[in-house]
Order: C-alpha cells, then sequence, then structure tokens
C-alpha cells in the first residue's frame, strides 16, 4: 500500500524576525529616511522653479508623450477647423505667420491675440469655450501677406495628434534649408477634397498611407526637436529652442 505524502507547512526561524533594536531593521530604517528626503527635496526645488524650465519641459513631455488633447479649436481655414493637435498642457505658445504663397488657404486664428511673452497664459488653463490665447510672428519678408502658417509650440517629443477628421494621403521626407532632415504629413480632410492639411516637424511618425485619422485621437508622431538646426522665431516666448509643429492648409490644383 502507498503511502500518503506528506506535506510541510512552512516555519520561519525567529532568527530571521526583525527585531525593533536589530542592525538590518535600522539600516531599512535609514534607507526609508534618505529616499523619504530626497522626495522632499525634489518637490521644493521643483515648486519653486520657473515656469517652462528644463524640468518643467522635460516633465511636459513626458507628460505629452500619454496624454492626448482636448477638443479646442485654434483656427479656421473656410468651413474647415483645425483642432488643437497637442496634449495642452505641453503647449508652450501658438503662433501664426504670414505667407506668401497662393496655393496656402487663409487661416482665421481664433481665441485671442497677445502682444507679447508677459500677456501669455498657460493653455492648460484655458477652456474650450474662451479659446486660446496667440501671438502673431514678423514674417519677415513675407509681411503684409496673408496668414497662412501656425506653428504650435511643444517640448521636442511631444506627441503629435491629427488637426483634423481624414484620410493620410502624403508621409514624407524632406530637408529644411538644405540642412534640417524633416517629415511632412499629409491629411485630405473628411468629404473636403479641394484641400489639404500639412503638418510639418513631423518626427517618429506612426500612421500609414491611407489610414483614417481622427482629430485629436489619432496619433501622428512626435515633435521634431530643431534644436541647433534652425532658428525658430517661437524661441522668443519660450524657455526652449521654439520646437513646434507646423501646420498649414493647401488647395489642391
Amino acid at each position: 500500500m502507498a503511502s500518503r505524502p506528506q506535506t510541510y507547512k512552512p516555519r520561519f526561524a525567529g532568527r530571521y524576525r526583525y527585531k525593533w533594536h536589530s542592525a538590518a531593521f535600522l539600516a531599512a530604517m535609514f534607507v526609508i529616511a534618505v529616499l523619504a528626503l530626497g522626495v522632499t527635496l525634489v518637490s521644493s526645488r521643483a515648486s519653486s522653479s520657473p515656469l517652462l524650465d528644463n524640468e518643467t519641459m522635460s516633465a511636459a513631455r513626458e507628460m505629452a508623450s500619454m496624454m492626448s488633447p482636448k477638443q479646442i479649436p485654434l483656427a479656421q481655414a473656410g468651413n474647415l477647423q483645425l483642432m488643437l493637435p497637442i496634449y495642452e498642457k505641453a503647449v508652450t505658445v501658438i503662433g501664426f505667420q504670414p505667407v506668401n504663397d497662393a496655393n496656402v488657404v487663409a487661416l482665421t486664428p481664433m481665441g485671442r491675440q497677445v502682444d507679447g511673452p508677459s500677456g501669455l497664459q498657460a493653455l492648460g488653463k484655458i477652456s474650450p469655450q474662451d479659446g486660446p490665447q496667440y501671438v502673431v510672428l514678423d514674417g519677415g519678408d513675407e509681411s503684409g501677406s496673408q496668414i497662412g502658417e501656425m506653428d504650435v509650440g511643444a517640448p521636442a517629443g511631444s506627441s503629435v495628434f491629427a488637426p483634423v477628421d481624414g484620410v493620410v494621403v502624403g508621409i514624407s521626407d524632406y530637408s529644411i534649408d538644405g540642412q534640417c532632415p524633416d517629415i511632412m504629413v499629409q491629411i485630405q480632410p473628411q468629404a473636403q477634397t479641394q484641400v489639404l492639411v500639412v503638418l510639418s516637424h513631423v518626427d517618429q511618425p506612426v500612421i500609414s498611407l491611407g489610414q483614417p485619422v481622427r482629430s485629436g485621437v489619432t496619433r501622428i508622431g512626435t515633435v521634431r526637436g530643431l534644436d541647433g538646426c534652425l532658428d525658430q522665431p517661437l524661441k522668443q516666448y519660450t524657455s526652449d529652442n521654439g520646437n513646434h509643429l507646423q501646420l498649414q492648409v493647401e488647395a489642391v490644383n
């Protein structure tokens, strides 16, 4: 007759139990105290740091890599609305520029124009009903032309979402001034075959040709870092080099 297998209950020897006066317990308490002090120092430093310093920008970049934006309209092109394409708390500034190009559709900014950095308010604190604050940038040789470009400033690496509902019809590599590699994404808005929404300064695209996209939902890629490669006018309003997503609406010939 086969013997029944024995089962054993685990036993813990008394010598492995922590005692209030043991060296192991005191060492563990010391490590916990050090960690708590580190967290306190980091928190106090963060609370005293100015808005949009390096630490804030890094935190905004990390948050923007995961969060999708609110449905906030930024500009109107005819009967087409361009919606916020980047998580609102990561946006550094919204700027518009004149463009002298017959194929570029004029944009009507939505919200309130301010004259300089001192009047800007963080986009994350603005409700969709109020609309964002924005600046109009000096167009240089193109001053006096219609407003045709919108720049949405954000830390490099921030996630970019579709600004309209539509279909991806173009993804192309090109070079800015022959020295800055860039990627351009073209979206044909839903039921509007006469225009294309063009996104530039895109990095690491995650969409494909023919893919349907939804405004504020479909992730396109990330904001390209152009630090040290391009002199970006937005930098006068931000603490970085003015990295941004560029948007235009172009007529289809």
